[in-house]
């Protein structure tokens, strides 16, 4: 139930991105994209500003990691998508740049992937290795600052609340 769940989610997500990209030329509204960092993955976010105080965002991110202790190695990919609401509050402070701060909220889809090794020297017999792919569906919020730091470049400091773990992450938004 929980996978067909993921592709339906994944495939409304696609459908959602193309339709930014197809329709922009027609309501002729600026699109963004940027590039995310945070504790231990990367990513990329497109998103669509409904106007000066909303906006949509798609965002995929990946991490991968490797831990070896007494001769057994254990690999883990993590994969996410998700889907976010942007509310924008701009704010104004006396010689200083005009920034935003900003609150979302929304939905991810994370699957991780974790591959065990075992060499023959630990088992002592044939080498073992084993793989466990698992998806949570998680509720996404957070919020942070955004800074224009040239016409068409913003920057953006987040923290980001995903299940039980949080993230601080940094971005880089190229506004079409």
């Amino acid at each position: 139930m929980f996978n067909q769940f993921g592709k339906s989610m994944n495939r409304i997500l696609a459908v959602i991105l193309m339709s930014l990209f197809a329709f922009t030329p027609v309501i002729a509204a600026p699109l963004y994209a940027g590039i995310q960092i945070d504790d231990n993955s990367a990513g990329l976010l497109f998103g669509y500003p409904i106007n000066k105080t909303y906006a949509v965002e798609v965002h995929y991110i990946k991490s991968n990691s490797r831990t070896e202790h007494a001769g057994v190695t254990i690999d883990t990919s993590s994969t996410g998508l998700g889907i976010a609401g942007i509310a924008l509050f701009p704010m104004r402070l006396n010689d200083v740049l005009p920034y935003s701060l900003f609150l979302k909220g929304g939905y991810e889809r994370t699957t991780n992937t974790d591959t065990c090794s075992i060499p023959t020297s630990v088992t002592l017999t044939l080498p073992y290795e084993n793989t466990i792919t698992s998806h949570k569906n998680q509720v996404l919020f957070g919020g942070g600052a955004e800074l224009g730091l040239a016409k068409n470049m913003t920057g953006r400091l987040g923290l980001d609340f995903l299940g039980n773990k949080r993230s601080l992450n940094l971005a880089a938004i190229y506004k079409f």
